[in-house]
């Protein structure tokens, strides 16, 4: 195939994923000293006090979550000030930080229920409702980015039109291969860090160049040699 009929179109820059329901480090340092106290209780104290740190670690989890969901929705309202972030993507983050700390609650609650009321232990009770918030917070967030997105595109999806575009451009510019353009396309994840960068820019599309061209100079050098 001739390098000037290839539809280069075809080939979609990618977004680098991150985890919206938080880190399994973040999960451990929440739960784990609590948990390591109620071991302890089952051990040297007795059932009393069991279910006294069972109601202590619940306290926590819930406070935690406010916590952490005051200081996403601090950071979203810093970068919308500084207009890193456009109005519609703070109050996608806004809503989304709250279905986080409802669905998070809620899992919590029936989580360590459930958990309690089938095995009558504290600790099993705990441990679900541990799982029960990291599953219905993904779930409550899942839900509401599947239905958000079908009306509404959020600063990730404008950016990575623009990024797209420009790709196409560049790799008309330098005569990619198909190979060549595929290897990019993998390559070149757009991360939010980036997404920021452009929205904040003046000229998006010379903040996009500088983002992809590296990548495709490396690679058709490296292919072609």
């Amino acid at each position: 195939m001739e390098k000037s009929q290839i539809d280069y179109k075809k080939f979609k820059l990618g977004v680098k994923k991150k985890s919206k329901v938080g880190s399994k480090e973040d999960l451990a340092k929440m739960a784990a000293p609590k948990a390591a106290q109620v071991l302890y209780n089952i051990v040297t104290i007795g059932p009393r006090l069991i279910m006294r740190s069972a109601f202590q670690l619940l306290r926590a989890n819930i406070i935690t979550r406010i916590i952490s969901a005051v200081v996403l929705v601090s950071i979203d309202t810093y970068l919308f000030v500084r207009k890193r972030i456009s109005l519609k993507q703070y109050i996608i983050n806004v809503a989304m930080a709250a279905l986080l700390l409802v669905g998070g609650t809620l899992g919590w609650y029936r989580g360590q229920e459930l958990g309690y009321i089938l095995f009558e232990n504290a600790v099993i009770g705990i441990i679900a409702g541990v799982i029960g918030a990291g599953v219905l917070g993904f779930v409550f967030s899942a839900i509401f980015e599947k239905i958000i997105g079908k009306f509404v595109k959020d600063d990730t999806k404008d950016m990575l039109d623009i990024c797209n575009g420009v790709f196409c451009d560049l790799a008309e510019k330098y005569e990619l291969t198909e190979e060549q353009a595929q290897k990019v396309a993998e390559t070149v994840l757009l991360d939010a860090a980036t997404v920021r960068k452009m929205y904040a820019a003046k000229d998006k599309t010379a903040i996009a160049c500088e983002f992809i061209e590296p990548c495709i100079k490396e690679i058709k050098n490296l292919q072609d040699k």
